[in-house]
């Protein structure tokens, strides 16, 4: 599958918005939290939201899945 960066969607092509359930770039399940500023380059970083209710790590659409890369799984 080839991927692609965009400024608003995951590498699979998922529309990234609060509450989506997602994988981050070392592949744990997190739930997108809020948005903030855009940058003057289109991206927005969001707050991600682990599984515990712990905060994750703040990234970019293009760090993110909505399938897992290798599993095609989706996060429960």
């Amino acid at each position: 599958m080839a991927w692609t960066i965009s400024h608003t969607h995951t590498l699979d092509g998922v529309k990234v918005e609060p509450g989506l359930k997602v994988w981050d770039y070392d592949l744990r399940p997190v739930t997108v939290g809020k948005a903030g500023r855009p940058e003057a380059n289109g991206d927005v970083w969001y707050d991600t939201i682990r599984a515990d209710g712990t905060r994750g790590s703040i990234m970019n659409p293009s760090r993110m899945w909505h399938r897992h890369p290798s599993t095609g799984e989706t996060v429960a």
